[in-house]
């Protein structure tokens, strides 16, 4: 007869009371009780509970737990491996490279007197905007939520 497995578990899930389920698994049944209410784990029609809700309310979704760690360390390395491989500026370097830049142009333009003043005011209030398009990019990359109760949020301050 191949394929048959000699088993005393019962085709059907196994399903326990509290107090059978608190000597099975160690316990004591009030112990139990309160993380089946924990959980919101209830019994059936019968007043029983499977293996499988036992398990979960005592022990937690430890598996999808695990999940969420192991998607965490994806994402950690996948941001390590792109500061590695310098697919990432650093924001704060950056500002100081265009503000440094900035700068200089801002003092030879202003010193340029074969340019008009309008002319040199309109290129001074281009350079003003570059810390802004700066924030723009930021914003646009960032998947964060930025406000929160229609307030902006602490952290949109740093310069990170």
């Amino acid at each position: 007869m191949a394929g048959r497995t000699r088993s005393n578990v019962p085709k059907a899930a196994l399903k326990f009371a509290v107090e059978r389920a608190a000597i099975e698994f160690g316990t004591t049944s009030q112990t139990l009780r309160k993380a089946l209410n924990k959980a919101s784990i209830r019994a059936d029609a019968d007043g029983l509970f499977t293996t499988a809700q036992i398990v979960t309310a005592l022990f937690g979704e430890m598996h999808q737990e695990k999940l969420k760690t192991q998607r965490e360390l994806t994402r950690k390395h996948a941001l390590a491996n792109a500061v590695v491989e310098a697919g990432l500026l650093d924001r704060a370097e950056l500002a100081k490279t265009f503000a440094t830049l900035a700068d200089a142009i801002s003092s030879r333009i202003m010193s340029a007197t074969e340019l008009p003043r309008s002319v040199r005011e309109d290129v001074l209030r281009d350079i003003a905007s570059w810390p802004l398009a700066l924030e723009d990019v930021k914003a646009r990359q960032s998947r964060l939520p930025r406000r929160r109760n229609g307030a902006r949020r602490d952290d949109d301050d740093d310069d990170s």
